[in-house]
């Protein structure tokens, strides 16, 4: 992809300039390609992402093969950004969005420096981001009818049964729950309602997406180092709040029978939101800082890079959780109208979590490639690693539940990729077997408390015939639980509803989350087989296949469904009371005893330029701009997903209706994507799509059905100055109107008898909905 191409793509950053390349970066098991800047290694994707379009001269996309000069495995496409010489930029862009439906607004500015000469490179970026509280009244939610908390109140059992033999001879039938009068409080006005309870409209009150502000900064100075080294550094700073609104605490109050404002004969329960007291919420503060650096060098035909790291975050939440009703109880005890508010003092004493979780790391990366020795078919490209790791967490939580938990962990790693040729056309060894090399690679790490893990692939990449490319691969893996996944700090949520599929409702429980100390490390094994065709020398379209076998032993996981399955196969994350109600559920990391998979994945890709060329305007010039486009599907099958929670637990089939998410896990599902541009503007598309699937519950009302989804994307982008090319100050500006999910489309969820479960709601599931964003850029 030349200049001229990249100017005509109207690409405003380096992710969209990918877009058009999707079709040639992917390789044929969908993997997606490894960057270099200028042919070197990079410390990361900040080292490129912060480069405009308009710095880069060339991009290539190298074969898989190439990977391994670099300290890769020979599985992923290589893409190589080509800078320009000499390139001075200021680039301004202001964008803004909301969701067609109200709420959820955005605002973004952004601005980036970008200084060129020769070997030295200065980039400077900052980057601000607000998004506003989407609120649930802003969408079409109604109350839970599991959930009896309401302004007023309303009134049960003890135990969930009959409330007042009284009441119930009052009403013809047996009471359960009745909601509080508004009017005087007596067994008349409770009867009025039997068994209806009122529910409290909490949409105004209650986030559906959270307000977030975020700010960003970011540098990268390059530059050679004396005549035979070169390196670059690169800092960025990120900082982000989170406020989530919960609305008004729900409070099980006890009202004694001889309260002189009970009408009943026994004890009850007034179940009710006290809107008189401070509104629930959340916010979270969380601050990274990152540095790195990179020196290069060649030492005797050996290519060398060494990177360096050090990073710190903090993240802080502050969590109010609701009221401590002690004091409205003892109110109660002592005679005080449990039906009118409560004086502001007895709903004072606020539950509160503080967390506070600070993580540093520090470490080092030496890669070494060189191709030593030739056999008949080429030169055998061998690449060493050496890597070094030390990172410390240490987290907490200052509230009800105190908890606290500190983490030391260092890593030392070594690792040897070996690719050797075996047949070569362009050698004349072996010809007609065409292009065929074997590639192996090992690693051994020490990670602290987790002891020796090791990875080991072998591999064969063969191109029968230039068209053709066939990629075969085993890789065993051992990965040690990520810092966060030990050591988030824990803390609790009481009455917080969730769907039961025990019977198809919703339930109040305590809410657990955090990390998990005790995880042990996963072990995985890949079996794949692709093959990727080129059918037309002429044209870039591009089919490719890949099959996939995977084994995966203590597979880390959140569990988020309540099915009797995973209660049965995780006891530890479910909490039953006496009477055999759940009290409580931790969402936390679990190991995973044993899961299968076997998916396909396919590809079909395309790119090129519409129209004949035609001669170039003027003698040895370049030939006039034409059209470019670009497309590709992707579907996906998979065959079988299968999962054992515990050793001797049963099998969970979650292409058959079993699920650990709460969501299905679709056999069939594809994404597609496509554009064209020309002189700076073009329109571009995307969409996912997945089958119809089903989750299998233990009642009819936790069977759940999923519709059908698709979801689309577009965008379109306008070079002004292209249309008002006498104005001065439309140079170098540009349009940007993108939408997301076009259609508005939401996923739709049905029980067996045609009810859509609260927590299933569409409007639950996706509250963004269509969003639609204009942005302005403008080059300086």
């Amino acid at each position: 992809m030349d200049e001229a191409a990249i100017a005509a793509s109207g690409a405003t950053s380096i992710s969209e300039l990918l877009r058009p390349l999707r079709a040639v970066t992917q390789s044929g098991d969908g993997q997606e390609p490894i960057f270099l800047l200028n042919a070197q290694r990079v410390s990361g994707y900040q080292d490129i992402g912060n480069l405009p379009p308009e710095a880069i001269e060339r991009v290539d996309v190298l074969p898989e093969p190439v990977a391994l000069q670099y300290g890769y495995p020979p599985t992923r496409r290589v893409v190589n950004f080509i800078t320009k010489r000499r390139f001075r930029q200021l680039a301004l862009k202001a964008a803004g969005g909301t969701t067609t439906r109200g709420g959820g607004a955005t605002e973004n500015a952004h601005l980036d420096l970008t200084r060129l000469a020769n070997d030295r490179r200065l980039t400077l970026s900052f980057d601000a981001r607000r998004t506003d509280n989407l609120l649930q009244s802003r969408r079409n939610i109604r109350p839970d009818p599991d959930v009896l908390f309401d302004a007023r109140g309303n009134v049960t059992g003890l135990t969930g049964g009959e409330i007042d033999p009284s009441l119930s001879a009052l009403s013809g039938q047996v009471v359960t729950i009745a909601p509080v009068p508004v009017g005087l409080p007596d067994l008349a006005g409770f009867a009025a309602a039997p068994n209806q309870p009122r529910l409290f409209d909490l949409t105004p009150f209650r986030s559906l997406v959270p307000a977030n502000d975020t700010i960003h900064g970011e540098a990268v100075l390059a530059d050679r180092i004396g005549p035979k080294l070169s390196g670059s550094v690169t800092v960025t700073a990120d900082h982000s709040r989170d406020v989530t609104l919960f609305g008004p605490a729900g409070a099980t109050l006890f009202v004694p029978a001889d309260n002189p404002f009970s009408p009943f004969g026994s004890d009850v329960l007034l179940q009710r939101y006290l809107v008189e007291g401070a509104r629930l919420r959340q916010r979270v503060e969380t601050t990274t800082l990152h540095a790195s650096g990179v020196v290069r060098g060649a030492v005797r035909g050996w290519q060398w890079d060494l990177t360096g790291t050090v990073d710190t975050q903090r993240r802080a939440g502050v969590i109010f959780k609701g009221i401590d009703v002690a004091a409205a109880n003892a109110a109660i005890a002592a005679g005080a109208d449990p039906f009118q508010p409560f004086a502001p003092a007895l709903v004072a004493d606020r539950l509160i979590d503080r967390t506070v979780q600070t993580t540093q790391g520090a470490g080092a990366k030496l890669v070494a490639t060189g191709r030593p020795l030739r056999v008949p078919a080429g030169r055998v490209t061998v690449t060493g690693t050496v890597e070094t790791e030390q990172t410390r967490t240490e987290g907490e939580t200052r509230g009800a539940d105190p908890y606290a938990v500190a983490f030391g962990r260092g890593r030392i790693e070594g690792a040897v990729a070996v690719d050797v040729p075996l047949a070569s056309r362009r050698e004349a060894f072996l010809p007609w077997a065409g292009e065929l090399s074997a590639n192996a690679s090992g690693t051994v790490r020490r990670v602290g408390r987790f002891g020796t893990l090791a990875d080991a692939t072998l591999g064969l990449n063969w191109s029968p015939v230039p068209p053709v490319q066939v990629l075969v691969q085993l890789k065993r893996s051992g990965t040690a639980p990520t810092l966060d996944q030990l050591a988030t700090p824990q803390s609790s949520a009481p009455q917080v509803s969730l769907f039961d599929f025990a019977n198809g409702r919703s339930t109040l429980v305590t809410l657990l989350v955090g990390g998990n100390p005790d995880l042990v490390a996963e072990r995985r094994r890949v079996q794949s087989i692709g093959a990727t065709i080129k059918p037309f020398a002429g044209r870039e379209l591009r089919i490719g296949a890949t099959y996939e076998a995977t084994r995966i032993a203590n597979g880390v996981q959140t569990v988020y469904a309540l099915t009797p399955d995973t209660e049965a196969g995780l006891p530890d994350l479910f909490v039953r009371d006496a009477n055999g109600a759940l009290s409580s559920v931790a969402f936390r990391p679990t190991n995973i005893f044993r899961e299968r998979q076997r998916t396909l994945n396919m590809t079909l890709s395309a790119t090129g330029q519409i129209g004949r060329a035609r001669p170039p305007a003027t003698p040895g010039g370049p030939p006039p701009n034409r059209p470019s486009f670009y497309g590709g599907l992707g579907p996906t099958i998979r065959f079988s997903d299968r999962v054992q929670l515990r050793p001797g637990a049963g099998t969970l089939d979650l292409l058959a209706g079993d699920t650990l998410s709460g969501l299905i896990t679709p056999q069939l599902a594809g994404y597609g994507y496509g554009g064209i541009n020309y002189l700076g503007n073009g329109g571009t598309f995307d969409f996912y799509c997945t089958g119809r699937a089903r989750v299998r519950g233990a009642v009819p009302a936790s069977t759940l059905r999923f519709a059908p989804l698709c979801k689309a994307n577009a965008g379109f982008t306008l070079s002004v100055h292209h249309f008002l090319p006498k104005q001065d100050w439309t140079r170098s500006l540009g349009l940007k109107l993108e939408i997301t999910n076009v259609t508005d489309a939401r996923q739709r969820v049905r029980d067996t008898s045609g009810a859509v479960p609260y927590r299933y709601q569409p409007d639950l599931l996706d509250p963004r909905g269509r969003v639609v964003t204009v942005s302005l850029r403008k080059l300086f």
